[in-house]
This record gives structure tokens, sequence and C-alpha cells, in this order.
């Protein structure tokens, strides 16, 4: 069955994105029950996340106000789609067993693909080469034959701008989207607006925290660093990097006993070393933890059951090994 009879098919589609959704995450969420509606008018689709960020919400606050975002799922839908990852852990503990039925599962989805995808969903347009689910969303308007109206187009953007870093990381193909974006009325001003937010007084504090806990491993000249706090792993792990870290690993601890794990690093150490966080790093890890892992090659997470600081050095061999340089005992000191 094509992408478009899927969805032609399907009157009560639940739309599912990661925990704590990020903008891109909840725009393309958006986005897809906007194709839903468009190519079955009988269509209902309903979004769900388990929790949705703080910035994300300010973001439909400002373009989709009225947009509902569940916590839970109910029984009833014939047709699931996770949007933005690929792995069912990520979904957080409220939606993943919502996922029963891989011949009625679509997965849209930009990371590095999961080894257990197929015996999640029959169906499937993941495209790691790029770099946001809101760009390939973008061109799935094209497939489907569907324009896209200004609402979306400010959306889609938002999505882009968010998960390429403002266009730290994207290429041709990726500029080419967002122009036919702004063609198509989204405010590119207003988008970036939107991602404007100073980070909450627990955010900056986390920083800090991480700042003082973390220890240096130096491997073959690059700094790889590694530390751990409660929350907000993934805003400390680019404070650090923005501190000069080339590798950046923090761990969390949340009260519910999961243990979370995020990395970040440099282009230049990617770019220079080959060293994928997503599949070199963090989808190991998350068998190692008990857990699920995967990402990105700058930007990749694991979550599991493994304590935190046992986690971080297990990544840190996995980069060395990924180095496939044995260190000296001078290169490879912690404090």
């Amino acid at each position: 069955m094509n992408l478009i009879s899927l969805l032609k098919s399907s009157f009560h589609p639940v739309i599912l994105g990661h925990h704590n959704a990020d903008p891109d995450a909840v725009c393309s969420m958006i986005a897809v029950a906007d194709i839903c509606r468009k190519l079955n008018p009988k269509s209902m689709p309903k979004l769900a996340c388990d929790d949705v960020s703080r910035l994300s919400m300010q973001v439909l606050d400002r373009f989709a106000p009225t947009a509902e975002i569940l916590e839970t799922v109910e029984d009833g839908h014939d047709l699931v789609i996770l949007v933005d990852t690929n792995s069912l852990l990520q979904l957080g503990p409220k939606l993943k067993d919502v996922v029963v039925n891989p011949e009625r599962t679509l997965v849209i989805d930009h990371h590095e693909p999961n080894p257990e995808l197929d015996s999640i969903a029959k169906h499937a347009v993941v495209r790691s080469d790029r770099y946001s689910a809101c760009e390939i969303i973008a061109g799935l308007y094209d497939e489907v034959k569907l324009d896209i109206g200004a609402d979306i187009a400010n959306l889609l953007l938002t999505g882009m701008l968010f998960d390429t870093r403002r266009f730290l990381y994207a290429d041709e193909d990726t500029l080419v989207a967002a122009t036919r974006l702004v063609r198509n009325g989204a405010d590119y001003q207003a988008c970036m607006n939107s991602l404007a937010i100073k980070p909450s007084r627990s955010e900056r504090i986390a920083r800090l925290k991480a700042a003082g806990r973390l220890q240096v491993h130096n491997i073959d000249n690059w700094i790889i660093v590694t530390s751990r706090i409660k929350a907000f792993e993934a805003s400390a792990c680019r404070g650090l990097i923005g501190m000069g870290a080339d590798v950046a690993i923090v761990s969390g601890n949340p009260s519910n006993g999961e243990v979370r794990l995020s990395s970040r690093s440099t282009t230049e150490f990617y770019e220079k070393t080959g060293v994928n966080l997503g599949s070199d790093v963090m989808e190991p890890l998350g068998e190692f933890i008990e857990g699920k892992g995967g990402g990105h090659p700058n930007a990749a997470g694991a979550n599991g059951r493994i304590l935190g600081d046992k986690a971080a050095l297990r990544a840190v061999q996995l980069i060395r090994d990924a180095i496939k340089r044995e260190p000296s005992p001078e290169s490879d000191e912690s404090s």
C-alpha cells in the first residue's frame, strides 16, 4: 500500500511524537494531521506526546493555539503514525504500548535507522540524510500533490530552524525547502522569534551544575567531557560545547528511576573523526544500559536503567574505539 492509499484509508489516525517533544516533532505532527485531513476529509486525527517541551508550547501558542496534544490515547485508532522518532522507548511510558500493529503503523523520521524498525512499522519514510522531520514532511506535500498553507508553512519552517540550529546543519535541499515555505507564506522573522526563549532558572542552574561536575577526557587531542544532572541534559550538552568541548555527554536521572543520556559534538569533530554519535555511540550504549539509543551524527541520546556515571564512561570508551586510536596515558587524563 502506497503512502496516499494508506492515509486515505484512515479515518481515526493517531500521530505520536517522542517524549518531551521539541518544535520539530510537534510542528511535524500538526502538518501530518493536515495531510491526513486533506487526503481524507472525514479523517479525525489525534495528536499525542508524553510531555511537550516548554519551547514547543511557546511555538504552539504563536502558530497553532488551538492545537490539542494529548498525553494518553484511548483505543479506536485505525492507523498509528510515529513522527520524529523510530523507537518505542522514545515515545515514553504513556504511549509506547499504543503501537501494536505494524501493518497499520507508519514512521516518518530523520534519525539513524533503528534496527527494530521493521518489527515496529511496515510503512516508513525514513531519511537520515535530512536535517529535520519538518523538511521531510514539506517534501511529502509534493509527493501527495497537496498545497502547503501559510499556517503549516510557518510550523514547518520553525521546526526546520530549530533542528538545523538556524541552518547551521543544512545543505542545498534544506535551503530550497525553506525558501519554498517562505514563498508559501511562512514569516521567517516570526518563526525565528518564536524560538527565542530565555532558559528558565532551573535550566540555567542545571547548566551550571553540569559545568561544576564535569570530567574531562582527552582523546587524541579531542576534548570529551561528561557530567550528570537531574534534568535538562540536552541543554547542558549545548552549554558545554559552547564552553569549548568537542564532545559533551550528560546523564540525567529523573525521579522515575529512568536514566537518560544526551550527547552533542562539534561539526569539526564529526568531519575529522567520522564518529557518529547516533550509530557509533548512543545506539550501542542503549543496549549497554538496557534501553534504546540513537540520533544524529552530532546530536544523539539514549534511555535505559544503568547508572548514569557508568553509562557515560562507557560512552567515552565507545568514542575512543570509534576513533580507532589507543591514546597514550598523557593524552587521556580525567579531571
